[in-house]
């Protein structure tokens, strides 16, 4: 992994994990969050009403019918055996579906919240 450092004096620790962001449909928001309780990680964030442009054309962040018509973001940092279990079964989840999924480094402060 890259590392990032801040300055000498700034009195900050940073360790190296992975984030992963994935775009899916509202109806499979639950299916990605269930996977990565499964696999033990302490917090998620999720973007709902996520506007886009892609393989199939413009999707809007409104609701249209409800809260599963429209696309949601959902982010989580953790090590990277974490990070690769929950990309496996997002991988799967994609097959004949919509969505989209992306994996950086990162550093983090106070990691005990992340593991």
């Amino acid at each position: 992994m890259s590392e990032f450092k801040l300055a000498k004096d700034s009195g900050i620790e940073l360790n190296e994990m992975l984030k992963l962001e994935v775009v899916v449909t509202g109806d499979d928001q639950e299916t990605v969050t269930t996977m990565m309780k499964d696999e033990g990680v302490t917090g998620y964030t999720v973007i709902p009403h996520v506007s886009g442009y892609g393989h199939y054309g413009h999707h809007e962040g409104r609701m249209l019918f409800n809260d599963k018509s429209s696309f949601v973001l959902i982010m989580v940092v953790a090590p990277e055996n974490v990070i690769n279990n929950i990309a496996e079964g997002i991988e799967a989840l994609f097959k004949g579906k919509s969505g989209v999924m992306f994996i950086s480094e990162v550093s983090v402060a106070r990691v005990t919240y992340f593991s």
